[in-house]
């Protein structure tokens, strides 16, 4: 008995999931980069915590998502902007920002980056946030990005500041995401999964967000570190 009344609250666990994800899955109408009306739908499915977003034949899985539902809206006719939370920690909140677009039936990542911290630890609160915001007249597709960025430690009050920044971001067309400029990289390294990482070379798009830098490399987003190897931020 015990253990059917386990299955059972399992079962029913399940559900309530899967009712929830339904409800909290949105679909926009967005016109696509070569100028044709697209749909695009997003599922926040919080049984298997991943977020799913699927167009007409393509559909891109972030795993590194935390069940929460995820905040939706048209940036402009062209990208959709998701932001979602991530697993943090003890009193360290985390959430990344995605933005969607779709040109030739095909889904892009035009801007994948972290979009807030908030931490709270001895005695030091550290905030870092990313707002942006475009004219739905834009027909160049700039951005405007706002990057925050403070610590306030009682601790150590010489490593207090605070960041604020504008920044506009252009559009790469050939590769249909946004960046601040395009750096030649030589000496580089990307980490690959369960593969040796490998060296790259030559000119990429890079997004300087404040104190966040990322490189679009190979269709992917990569953050990096002091050491010049990088890893897919996802």
């Amino acid at each position: 008995m015990l253990a059917f009344n386990h299955a059972s609250a399992q079962n029913t666990a399940k559900t309530e999931e899967e009712q929830w994800s339904k409800k909290d899955t949105k679909t926009y109408n967005i016109i696509s980069i070569d100028g044709k009306n697209q749909k695009v739908t997003i599922i926040p499915d919080y049984g298997n915590h991943v977020l799913k977003i699927t167009s007409l034949k393509e559909t891109i899985s972030i795993s590194d998502y935390w069940g929460v539902p995820p905040e939706t809206r048209l940036l402009n006719k062209n990208f959709i902007e998701i932001k979602y939370a991530v697993r943090g920690g003890s009193d360290l909140g985390l959430g990344n920002i995605l933005i969607i677009c779709v040109n030739n039936t095909h889904l892009y990542e035009a801007m994948h980056v972290l979009g807030y911290v908030n931490s709270e630890t001895m005695g030091e609160n550290a905030h870092y946030k990313v707002t942006l915001t475009s004219n739905a007249k834009n027909t160049s597709n700039k951005v405007n990005a706002h990057i925050h960025d403070d610590i306030n430690s009682k601790r150590y009050p010489e490593t207090n500041y605070v960041y604020d920044n504008n920044t506009v971001l252009a559009f790469d067309t050939a590769q249909n995401v946004f960046y601040s400029v395009k750096e030649n990289l030589y000496d580089h390294f990307i980490k690959v999964k369960n593969k040796a990482k490998q060296k790259v070379a030559g000119m990429f798009p890079m997004l300087l967000l404040g104190k966040e830098t990322y490189y679009f490399i190979n269709d992917k987003w990569y953050t990096g570190d002091l050491d010049k190897e990088m890893f897919e931020f996802k």
